[in-house]
């Protein structure tokens, strides 16, 4: 039978992430062993074994710290990797690219195809568990069908902020869903459609004075969440969020490099969650570079209509 994916109206999809990230510690290296065993091994980087830990900063909406998602050289090689395609960022007006002084920073895309790229997206899928749904083309008829599961990213994004650069505050979902662009039709003959219901934002460095990232309806409680200055550090470590003084709500990222954040865009009808709109605040100094992953949920028999 064909699968349509639909959000469920009576099942959240943030309660279905949030359990699958709660056990992606404990996650088993099978998965992780499938999952790369359905990809060409890589010739000139190799996927190596990697460790992180995470910190549920918000259960609803759900955000998740994640400690050392990147080791220092993957961050290095990304930045290498996606330095040459940085052009002027643009954002989505009505389905379509606009230039807008809201966004000031340099973006570009980072090749799915790259053995380094494809080894942090299989990480990415391994956090994720079993909560992100299926490629269109894997409830094709077609028993000879293997998509190719890093698909289910689209194409990852690099981008970067220099002195005075920043980002208004925004979400990643779109307002209305998108039309895939590969090809990949329903079993009605219809298109299949696709939205974001997932962000992973992975800072690669930390040269950055300024430019946090802003959760406006996030207020963390943890230990590490300190009223006085962003700069101070607690037992050796250096503060990784801290509440928004200057705005006087919300909670502040600062860019730790290796480090990522994870969040889920949409409400179980398949609505955006407006408590997880974000910022890039200025940046002071220096230079903010990091990697924007955006898992999919997808909509066949015209979903996207």
């Amino acid at each position: 039978m064909t699968q349509i994916y639909l959000p469920s109206k009576r099942t959240a999809l943030g309660s279905a992430c949030a359990a699958a990230a709660l056990l992606a510690a404990f996650w088993s290296n099978q998965h992780y062993d499938n999952i790369e065993s359905s990809l060409p091994t890589p010739e000139n980087y190799k996927c190596k074994p990697h460790a992180y830990t995470t910190e549920i900063v918000s259960l609803d909406p759900l955000l998740i710290y994640i400690n050392d998602f990147l080791s220092s050289e993957e961050a290095n090689l990304l930045v290498a990797l996606g330095s040459p395609s940085l052009a002027s960022s643009e954002i989505y007006i009505s389905g379509q690219k606009v230039a807008s002084k809201t966004r000031t920073s340099r973006s570009g895309g980072l090749p799915p195809s790259s053995s380094l790229v494809s080894c942090i997206l299989i990480r990415a899928l391994s956090f994720l568990g079993p909560a992100i749904p299926s490629h269109p083309s894997s409830s094709s008829q077609d028993t000879n069908s293997n998509p190719n599961p890093l698909s289910l990213f689209g194409t990852p994004q690099i981008v970067q902020y220099g002195p005075g650069e920043h980002f208004s505050t925004h979400h990643d979902w779109y307002d209305r869903p998108q039309p895939l662009r590969d090809g990949t039709m329903d079993y009605t003959g219809g298109r299949w459609w696709f939205n974001r219901w997932g962000s992973f934002f992975v800072y690669l460095d930390e040269e950055a004075e300024g430019g946090e990232t802003w959760f406006p309806h996030i207020e963390a409680r943890a230990p590490n969440l300190s009223s006085q200055s962003q700069d101070s550090e607690s037992e050796g470590e250096k503060t990784k969020w801290a509440k928004n003084i200057e705005e006087g709500r919300g909670t502040n990222f600062l860019p730790r490099k290796g480090n990522a954040l994870f969040w889920v865009n949409l409400h179980g009808n398949g609505t955006g969650d407006e408590r997880v709109v974000h910022a890039g605040r200025e940046l002071k100094g220096g230079r903010k570079t990091a990697m924007n992953l955006w898992p999919r949920v997808y909509y066949g028999g015209g979903g996207g209509r």
